[in-house]
């Protein structure tokens, strides 16, 4: 397991400073949420977002444009009670629950989802790795077709890293968000962007 950030909490209160109104208060309370004592959570630092721990990750979070999200590394495997995952966030094993509002916040259903996540690494238990079709899909191979500067940087990609983009639009359940997903595809490969950018170091 990798080391805890000794600077994580000075960090995080830096990350948080940083932001305003509603913003700045659901950051504090899902991090006061997160650090209650009846889940023993570490406060760690990576990706450039706080980060929790127990026995391994737990969570992330992170503030966006337009929402606060918390993301579940194993929120597969933890039944959505109250149906608050974010559709268009389920990728892999991860599951994220995105505050737009303060209204949309709630600590006992944010409490549950904690209390799942560190039963889980408790157990042990892991996000069982699906095969899939490394296959380029055909509305992406068009997409592409149409777009040289993606193409040429997607072509450049290691197949992981290309299977990062393949997996996140096929898996889409919905149209929308499949169109959705093949629309930010080619503007992150316009740009020059791996799916995961956002996580990366810099």
């Amino acid at each position: 397991m990798s080391s805890i950030d000794p600077q994580a909490s000075e960090k995080i209160d830096l990350y948080i400073a940083k932001f305003e109104g509603d913003q700045k208060i659901l950051l504090s309370e899902i991090r006061r949420v997160l650090n209650l004592a009846e889940f023993e959570l570490v406060e760690d630092w990576k990706w450039n977002a706080p980060s929790y721990n127990h026995k391994g990750i737990i969570c992330w979070l992170a503030c966006f444009k337009n929402h606060v999200g918390v993301n579940f590394f194993k929120g597969s495997l933890i039944p959505d009670a109250h149906n608050s995952y974010d559709a268009a966030c389920m990728d892999k094993g991860n599951r994220q629950l995105k505050y737009r509002a303060l209204e949309d916040f709630d600590t006992e259903k944010l409490r549950y989802y904690i209390f799942e996540a560190v039963a889980l690494n408790q157990k042990g238990e892991k996000v069982k790795t699906k095969k899939i079709n490394t296959d380029v899909p055909e509305d992406l191979k068009l997409e592409l077709s149409e777009n040289p500067i993606a193409n040429a940087f997607f072509k450049s990609l290691a197949d992981s890293y290309k299977c990062d983009y393949i997996e996140w639009i096929t898996t889409a359940k919905q149209e929308k968000t499949r169109s959705k997903r093949l629309e930010t595809t080619i503007e992150w490969l316009n740009e020059g962007k791996k799916k995961n950018w956002k996580y990366e170091k810099g």
